[in-house]
């Protein structure tokens, strides 16, 4: 009870940071504006402690990185005047700054409904008595409504006031403007807000205060706020103290019975033309066995090494001239200017043509042509220049 009874100031003097802390942290736990954050109807008891005990810990950080404590007393601050201003100022700037977080566009959408609610020519406000349970102090108790009602206007109950917009258009999202800073969306300009508030009003046909037009209007508005979550989060985080992971099966990469029996008839087709291309570079040298060996090994240098060859050194290490390599080069140019492949065989080819080729000049030529036998990759990183030569044939 001695705890309880202390206040502020002999808290700050006797520099006892737990029991400030603990103050504090009553302070913030009957905030209504806090209750009103966090849903704390809906959230469980232990949930919503640790709640509390998170803002808790940032509103004691943030005045004592401003070196507020300090000014309190140095100021000369009564209790009451430390209460008033950390209950009115510094919790609800507190909130303020969580909203614009959390919730950027509905928080932006909701400043602006305030402020057109009472300054707008087409409103004004009903001073009336709310009840014992509200105050007229703050701006979402106010009431307001059409400036043509009369003040005796009565006032509904707001159950059941969704049910009568629905009427109400839907308005949609404007993305070609942004805002200032421009990197946020306008989603409705003001002439168009104030519309849309003018229709809600008379679709209700009651005064309303200003937590409940805010709401109104929110439905009716193209309001995105995305967060980035973990995949592992509960379903329903504020409803239960210990939730359930959710549960999300990840798309399987696997390649279906039918992707693998295209892939194959594709592949088979690759081989076949392939092939093909082989019969014709013979036909072409007259089924002649070392003018077909040279040509062969002419189009391996040209474009399936991956050194890279000069045309000096393909003529050197064949043992002809450099104009002979030119030949046989216009040869195979001719020859693979007539494959047609479709946009599916390019690789598979190159994979095809490259081993037949290869096992070709490995036969005639044995192992004095020197070919490099590189382990099977992918088409890319093994025959960059194949693919590049081959498809400049076929276009």
């Amino acid at each position: 009870m001695n705890e309880q009874a202390r206040g502020w100031i002999e808290i700050l003097t006797d520099n006892d940071a737990a029991a400030l802390w603990d103050k504090l942290f009553k302070l913030v736990s009957r905030h209504s504006s806090i209750r009103t954050l966090f849903n704390s109807d809906r959230i469980a008891r232990a949930r919503l402690q640790d709640l509390n005990a998170d803002v808790t810990q940032d509103l004691f950080l943030k005045l004592h990185r401003k070196d507020r404590w300090r000014h309190y007393v140095d100021a000369g601050y009564s209790n009451a005047n430390i209460e008033h201003e950390l209950y009115h100022i510094e919790v609800p700037n507190l909130v303020s700054l969580l909203l614009r977080e959390r919730q950027p566009e509905a928080y932006r959408m909701a400043r602006r409904i305030s402020n057109l609610v009472q300054t707008s020519a087409e409103f004004r406000r009903y001073r009336r008595t709310l009840g014992a349970n509200h105050s007229e102090g703050k701006l979402s108790t106010r009431v307001f409504g059409l400036r043509e009602w009369p003040d005796d206007k009565p006032t509904r109950a707001h159950q059941n006031m969704e049910d009568l917009l629905k009427d109400v258009a839907y308005r949609g999202r404007d993305r070609r403007r942004a805002g200032r800073g421009g990197s946020s969306h306008i989603i409705i300009s003001n002439r168009d807000l104030t519309d849309l508030l003018v229709e809600i009003f008379r679709a209700v046909d009651s005064p309303l205060d200003v937590r409940i037009v805010r709401s109104l209007a929110l439905s009716k508005l193209p309001v995105e706020d995305s967060r980035f979550v973990s995949i592992d989060a509960a379903v329903t985080p504020d409803a239960v103290s210990d939730p359930e992971p959710l549960k999300v099966d990840f798309p399987d990469q696997r390649p279906t019975p039918e992707q693998r029996l295209l892939e194959n008839e594709t592949n088979q087709q690759a081989e076949a033309i392939a092939v093909e291309l082989l019969d014709k570079m013979r036909e072409v040298v007259r089924h002649k066995p070392r003018r077909y060996s040279r040509l062969a090994r002419v189009a391996w240098y040209c474009y399936f090494d991956l050194s890279s060859p000069s045309q000096t050194t393909i003529a050197r290490r064949i043992g002809i001239s450099n104009s002979l390599v030119t030949h046989y080069r216009q040869l195979f140019d001719a020859v693979i200017r007539d494959v047609e492949l479709g946009a599916g065989q390019y690789i598979p080819f190159l994979h095809a043509f490259s081993r037949t080729l290869e096992m070709t000049i490995s036969e005639t030529a044995g192992s004095r042509d020197n070919i490099r036998r590189e382990p099977e990759t992918t088409a890319s990183p093994r025959y960059p220049l194949a693919r590049a030569a081959v498809a400049t044939q076929f276009t």
